[in-house]
């Protein structure tokens, strides 16, 4: 087994244009655990926020991505309706793509290669020769000095979205159109552990096939259009970033919000009271155990409880964290289990609950007509269980 001064850790950030500004989020709160990288490879996007990250200007690209707009990427026209932007773009395509040069300018603003290359931290990047579809694995050491700029572009050139660039006469596309998480470059340049951050970008994630201890970092929300740069979405998406990569070292629990410790017992009392009302519900219409499986399943949550329905498991609080996903509870902050509770049923109009009043016990009725409800909608029938077992819980467990 390696000793600690043996680990050499190597962070992969995948392409994903407009939701790279995930990855800052995700690399401070890796600063903040002390999870520092001797190596960082990527591709497209996940390049550019390599470079800044090995400069150690993790503010400044947090302050970029804040402030940035499609103006500052993409070369396109003031002034036009969306008619007339569709009818550019579509007219852009068939010339071949939209010119790169504002991110040239915006590159040529915030990097400096010198201090890329003095950097303790390796760099790494990919790149796709256009005509073969080959991918080209690139270390500082392969790219000659004066042309890491150009190496930059040509791994961010989303074809065909963006122009193919140019090299020494060959012609390169986005680098994750064969290799999007580049791992095996950093397993080659040294790491021993990986933490790949995934954008859900565009091209070919490869299978990690290093043999490496690895982690994967990603979002259950979705981080938005990939050409879409705007500075309030890169704010949001910055603050999930940082409370997933939390998630990721037991900082914070939950799956899609990010829950802060359950220092009264609240997430306990809530997991053992849906449990009972679940039970009942399934009692009337058993159908209803599927129907409550496949909420969690479309939506991405783990079992609520063991498949007997007596012990919770680690996704005890993922029925209140998907209600609170259906009634648009913001994302991007932390909560405590009974926080979130309150900002839920703070966030209803309705009592969801009273769409299934026979099936919740509520008063009679027609069993079947609402079983067939819940199975269309099943993540409607799991926010209308979680406002009855709300309502069914003490309020002093609320104060």
């Amino acid at each position: 087994m390696a000793e600690e001064h043996d680990i050499v850790r190597g962070l992969v950030l995948a392409g994903g244009g407009a939701k790279g500004s995930y990855q800052v989020g995700v690399y401070q709160a890796l600063m903040e655990l002390g999870w520092l990288p001797d190596v960082i490879t990527g591709a497209s996007v996940g390049s550019l926020n390599a470079a800044l990250f090995v400069m150690g200007k993790v503010n400044e690209a947090a302050d970029l991505w804040r402030s940035l707009d499609n103006h500052g990427v993409l070369e396109l026209p003031e002034g036009k309706t969306p008619e007339e932007l569709r009818d550019f773009l579509l007219e852009t395509l068939r010339g071949g793509g939209l010119n790169t040069e504002p991110l040239g300018q915006t590159i040529d603003q915030y990097m400096d290669e010198n201090a890329i290359r003095a950097s303790h931290i390796k760099y790494g990047l990919v790149i796709t020769e256009m005509n073969t579809l080959r991918s080209v694995q690139c270390t500082l050491d392969d790219i000659p000095q004066g042309q890491l700029k150009d190496y930059m572009l040509a791994s961010s050139a989303c074809f065909p979205a963006l122009r193919p660039y140019e090299i020494d006469g060959v012609k390169y596309i986005d680098g994750g159109w064969r290799d999007n998480m580049p791992l095996e470059l950093a397993a080659k340049m040294g790491a021993t552990e990986l933490i790949g951050v995934d954008v859900d970008g565009v091209g070919l994630t490869r299978p990690n096939l290093t043999g490496l201890p690895t982690r994967i970092i990603r979002s259950h929300w979705d981080l938005g259009p990939l050409f879409d740069f705007d500075g309030v979405r890169a704010a949001k998406n910055i603050a999930l970033g940082y409370m997933d990569t939390m998630r990721e070292f037991g900082r914070l629990g939950g799956t899609a919000y990010g829950i802060l410790p359950d220092e009264n017992s609240f997430m306990q009392d809530f997991a053992a009271e849906y449990q009972a009302q679940l039970s009942a519900a399934i009692s009337r219409a058993p159908t209803l155990a599927l129907t409550e499986a496949l909420a969690r399943q479309h939506k991405h949550y783990p079992a609520a409880f063991s498949e007997n329905l007596t012990a919770p498991t680690r996704g005890a609080i993922a029925p209140l964290e998907l209600a609170a996903e259906m009634v648009d509870v913001p994302s991007e902050v932390p909560y405590t289990p009974k926080l979130l509770a309150l900002t839920f049923m703070g966030q209803c109009d309705k009592d969801p609950a009273d769409r299934y009043k026979t099936l919740l016990g509520r008063e009679e009725g027609n069993i079947l007509g609402e079983a067939a409800m819940a199975t269309a909608v099943p993540e409607d029938f799991v926010t209308a269980l979680v406002s009855h077992t709300l309502s069914k819980m003490p309020s002093a467990k609320f104060l």
